[in-house]
């Protein structure tokens, strides 16, 4: 993957960015392309089509990029790359072309004719696209870092990463008034014209929209059948490529499923990886060592010593494109794994938020009945049993699932982020959809309220970062259009469905058990080895003037003494290094 940059400028020539700036010093970002009219400049691998018409910037993958090719009238090809099958396809059939595609991307492609830029995204918003208007023009890179570092975080900004440890995505196009740095919407394509509106419209969920209503299925074998039809049919088409691959395995019910069908369909070629630190618990090792035996990979457990990962943890802080309190082991995982030779590797990311793995599906449909309540009771019988789920929920905008499930990770809450010294909280709007269920309600608030802007954006940063590239086959599109239309009597917490569909795949006896994790000892490291980093960076951010100097070393005091979670203090620290690169 090569990312993209560019630039469009209407009353004057565009201008050439740094393709250094595309992190990771890949080999293949490189080569530029400036339009005949001078408006429009592309960094990193531009592809014209054969008719000249269409200039095109890419970064990621299209699986099925060569059943698309056997559907259009172009048959002239140069090679065989996706790039091609995009560009040519955009030639021929125009926006209308990213209804068939099935895989991660992001991509510009400029059009001489009518003088008009076009951005497009990838249904789950799997590879990023950012966005930076600039007088009389617009900037766009894959990553946040290649539009420069002359772009402090907004008042807003702030408050977004103390209350959720990352920066939300916008619900809807952020036009030119916008400004700073901010993300194209997910399931999104936008014509940018010269001279008329610029033209933004969500293709997922498919446009016109009707409700997303239970799919026809009557019964849990047909309901199980069906998903394990379309879940060998996603992994089948993510294990192609000629680089190495192998699957990242975990505890994890979502890793274990795609180790076991990437045997089933490749038989003696895959193989899996586990991670671990040495010295902490709790010790995957015996359960992936089980899991890999039954499924029939190539095992390998890799122990970091904790110097080498005291060493990667300051680089993947570094590594970063967006402020996030979390991922950091994304990064020890990946590299890891890089420097094993392995290029590619299956992540069984997604699976938690569309089969009920993650929190909110237990959480939220009991807390959901007390909006019948007077707030000030509501607030006060959850004080009662559970205060810190009291704090979290207290002044929510709406009582209803997409805010109840943004609420269960939030940080630092209203009260706290006054005495920061911090904006307000404006509480980011659900991206539309119609579905019917309350199952397909709480998995879409898990997609676009962390999936999207937390975990995919620390994923690939990280993982790029590291030399791996990963390959999600649970946030295949349709995939996530099964989950979220199944009828939700066959769904249950703690991925039943998923778990049901995929018995046959794991050992005999496998419990139904929370995935264990790649855990790091944070808050021993940021009072020890990492205390000097911690400490800098916490330095920056109160001569930054963004919060309350006096706030801030109120928090990490304590921290010290034990009575704040070393997330919350990690969210100053990770703060204080974007005041660093804002200086």
């Amino acid at each position: 993957m090569c990312g993209l940059i560019g630039e469009i400028r209407w009353q004057e020539s565009a201008q050439a960015l740094r393709l250094e700036a595309l992190r990771h010093g890949r080999p293949d970002a490189q080569g530029s392309w400036l339009s005949h009219d001078g408006h429009c400049w592309f960094g990193s691998q531009p592809i014209t089509s054969h008719c000249g018409r269409f200039t095109l910037v890419f970064n990621g993958e299209i699986y099925n990029h060569l059943e698309v090719r056997g559907g259009l009238r172009f048959q002239a090809w140069r090679g065989h790359s996706d790039r091609e099958t995009l560009v040519e396809g955009l030639a021929q059939r125009g926006l209308a072309l990213v209804l068939e595609l099935r895989g991660m991307f992001a991509f510009a492609a400029y059009d001489r004719q009518k003088q008009q830029l076009l951005l497009g995204r990838d249904r789950l918003g799997i590879k990023p696209l950012y966005l930076n208007w600039i007088e009389g023009g617009l900037r766009f890179a894959s990553e946040r870092r290649a539009l420069g570092h002359g772009h402090p975080l907004s008042r807003q900004e702030i408050s977004q990463l103390l209350a959720f440890g990352h920066l939300q995505t916008p619900a809807s196009f952020p036009g030119p008034a916008t400004d700073g740095i901010c993300s194209l919407p997910a399931g999104m394509v936008v014509r940018i014209n010269r001279t008329r509106p610029h033209d933004p419209v969500r293709y997922w969920p498919p446009q016109p929209r009707p409700d997303w209503t239970p799919l026809p299925i009557r019964n849990g074998r047909w309901a199980r059948q069906f998903l394990r039809q379309q879940l060998e049919e996603a992994v089948q088409l993510q294990l192609q490529g000629d680089q190495p691959l192998a699957c990242c395995l975990s505890s994890g019910l979502g890793s274990g499923i795609l180790t076991a069908l990437a045997c089933r369909l490749q038989p003696g070629r895959i193989a899996s990886f586990t991670v671990s630190l040495a010295g902490t618990t709790p010790d995957e090792g015996a359960l992936t060592r089980q899991l890999a035996r039954h499924c029939g990979s190539d095992h390998y457990e890799l122990q970091l010593d904790h110097e080498q990962a005291l060493a990667w943890l300051e680089q993947a802080l570094q590594a970063l494109d967006a402020p996030s309190a979390n991922g950091l082991h994304h990064y020890l995982i990946s590299r890891a794994v890089a420097e094993q030779g392995i290029q590619v590797g299956l992540s069984g990311l997604g699976a938690g938020a569309l089969f009920g793995g993650c929190s909110s599906h237990r959480h939220v449909p009991r807390l959901l009945p007390l909006r019948r309540l007077p707030p000030a009771l509501r607030h006060g019988l959850l004080a009662l049993f559970n205060p810190a789920l009291a704090a979290r929920l207290q002044e929510l905008p709406r009582w209803d699932r997409w805010h109840l499930a943004l609420a269960l990770r939030r940080c630092f809450g209203d009260s706290e982020l006054a005495s920061a010294g911090a904006d307000p909280l404006l509480w980011p709007d659900q991206p539309p959809q119609r579905i019917t269920q309350s199952w397909g309600q709480i998995s879409w608030a898990d997609l676009f309220g962390t999936t999207e802007p937390l975990l995919l954006r620390d994923t690939d940063a990280l993982s790029l970062a590291a030399g791996l590239e990963l390959r999600m086959p649970f946030l295949d599109h349709r995939i996530a259009e099964i989950a979220l239309r199944m009828p939700q009597r066959y769904q249950r917490p703690g991925n039943g469905l998923l778990r049901s569909a995929c018995q046959d795949l794991l050992p005999a006896g496998d419990p139904d058990r929370a995935q264990q994790g790649f855990s790091l000892p944070m808050r021993a490291w940021m009072l020890g080895p990492l205390s000097s980093l911690c400490r800098s960076r916490l330095g920056a951010l109160q001569g930054s003037s963004w919060l309350q100097p006096t706030w801030i070393s109120g928090q990490w005091q304590l921290f010290e003494a034990g009575q704040l979670h070393w997330r919350r203090a990690w969210c100053l620290v990770v703060l204080g290094e974007w005041a660093m690169r804002s200086e």
